[in-house]
């Protein structure tokens, strides 16, 4: 049965697809032709493997391949295209692996026979050179292309770096015998994650956030602002729906409560509906802090639990009250309350802390800063260093996987015997 391999003029006009063996002469392309190999394979098998070293180039007769890297798919080819063709120039192993997506056959040339079909014609060996030669500067061509458009985008995205940072808190408020200190360290030129911290204008109260929205890159940074916006807004100038909570206590209490689940459940409202389609959301640790009295009225919207270091050594977490913010509509918060004592330390973080990996995957845990949380007579700016000096030193030459963030308050003590 006669197949498109059958004749040597078949053979040239497929070889011919190769960029840098179209120049050469009839003679050299059907002495090639005739000593080409042809290979059938089935679907899901391997023709080449990355990180080997090849020796062949491939004409695609029928069929389809993928050209990968694991499972990310660089490209996908199809008949009539060719790959591995500098194979047969040089013995550099295999940049990517070549997998069959159906039934397949090729047409594949051994680097030593072309090698031997060119060595007694020297005009083909420059008809090569050249052919070669103009695909590079192709390339060439490209690169500097695909370089001014990435310039052109790393200049938007340092742009939206800094738009970014001017939602991050750019003083935090002095607070009297109180100690405030923060940290965040972005993976990528942009983050997910955010904090606050600022006085509400109709009381007394100090608010503080941090929060961590899912993913990571250009989409979680732009609902990071989203987030952090429409809590601080509904927090210091309210919200059209009012949130009444039956079991929230009554007197300045009741209202610090109030505050607390209107502004998070119109942020969730607004995002799991306005935004559905996006399927982003928030974990998020939402505080209410009266510095006289140091009692802490809190919603821990699935976040990370915020540590209380006591004076005497106990350790106490802030567990979680309710769901993520921004993806269910109806989701339900409560409010609760601790009282921070003199010498106390509040500290909370992002997932970039306690899921920080080392080389061999292992991850620093919350075990790790309870143990690097001694002694805790340190200032808050000491307190998050020696937090990040360990997770760093954890970390290794491993890379930074995940936006860091973190926030430390600290109740000082005004009396020198207490």
């Amino acid at each position: 049965m006669e197949t498109p391999l059958t004749s040597i003029e078949n053979r040239v006009e497929i070889l011919k697809k190769c960029s840098f063996l179209s120049g050469l002469d009839a003679s050299v392309l059907n002495d090639l032709a005739s000593r080409a190999e042809t290979l059938r394979v089935g679907t899901g098998e391997t023709i080449v493997t990355r990180g080997e070293v090849g020796s062949k180039m491939y004409f695609i007769v029928s069929g389809d391949v993928r050209v990968h890297d694991g499972e990310v798919t660089w490209a996908t080819m199809q008949s009539g295209e060719v790959f591995g063709e500098m194979a047969v120039l040089d013995s550099e192993v295999r940049s990517a692996s070549v997998t069959a997506e159906s039934d397949s056959l090729f047409l594949s040339i051994e680097r030593d026979v072309f090698y031997q079909a060119l060595a007694n014609d020297p005009g083909a060996f420059k008809a090569v050179l050249r052919s070669v030669l103009e695909r590079e500067r192709e390339i060439v061509n490209e690169i500097k292309t695909r370089s001014t458009k990435l310039l052109a985008f790393e200049k938007e995205m340092e742009i939206g770096r800094r738009i970014q940072a001017d939602f991050l808190p750019k003083k935090i408020p002095v607070v009297e015998n109180w100690e405030i200190a923060a940290w965040f360290e972005a993976a990528r030129e942009v983050a997910g994650d955010f904090y606050d911290v600022f006085k509400l204008q109709t009381n007394p109260h100090l608010a503080i956030v941090i929060g961590d929205v899912c993913d990571k890159g250009v989409g979680a940074a732009l609902f990071m602002t989203l987030f952090r916006s429409l809590i601080r807004a509904t927090s210091l100038y309210g919200c059209m729906d009012s949130v009444v909570d039956s079991s929230a206590p009554e007197g300045e209490a009741g209202i610090t409560g109030q505050v607390l689940l209107n502004s998070l459940y119109t942020t969730n409202r607004y995002i799991a509906t306005t935004h559905a389609g996006s399927s982003m959301f928030a974990s998020v640790f939402f505080g209410l802090l009266d510095p006289e009295s140091g009692v802490l009225s809190y919603v821990n919207a699935g976040h990370e639990a915020p540590m209380i270091f006591r004076k005497g050594g106990e350790v106490e977490l802030l567990d979680i009250t309710g769901g993520v913010v921004g993806l269910f509509p109806a989701a339900n918060y409560s409010v609760e309350t601790v009282k921070l004592n003199p010498g106390d330390l509040i500290f909370s973080y992002t997932d970039g802390v306690n899921e920080a990996k080392n080389p061999d995957g292992e991850q620093f845990t919350e075990d790790r800063i309870l143990q690097m949380a001694m002694p805790k007579d340190n200032n808050t700016e000491t307190f998050l260093k020696i937090m990040l000096e360990a997770v760093l030193e954890f970390r290794g030459e491993a890379v930074q996987s995940d936006d860091i963030t973190m926030l430390a308050l600290k109740y000082l003590q005004t009396d020198p015997a207490a």
